[in-house]
């Protein structure tokens, strides 16, 4: 990753962190939040289909992509 691409996905990430803030304080719609994500993007230079754009994959809650089964152990919920 270039120095200027980094440059520009790092604005994308902090305008879209202070979004999602809104977002999450009832200050703006979801609608409203998807329509200034396409703007930041594009804005950004940046292609809303990439996999740094829009939301991570790794989920700061549980610090992995998938939340854990409400029965437990592994993929099946069970413990083996």
């Amino acid at each position: 990753m270039d120095a200027e691409y980094r440059d520009r996905l790092l604005s994308y990430r902090a305008s879209m962190s202070l979004a999602a803030e809104m977002l999450s304080g009832g200050i703006i719609t979801r609608k409203e939040y998807d329509r200034i994500d396409r703007i930041i993007a594009k804005s950004r230079g940046l292609d809303l289909c990439a996999i740094c754009c829009r939301n991570p994959l790794i989920s700061p809650r549980f610090r992995g992509n998938m939340a854990p089964t409400k029965e437990g152990g592994e993929g099946n919920g069970t413990d083996d």
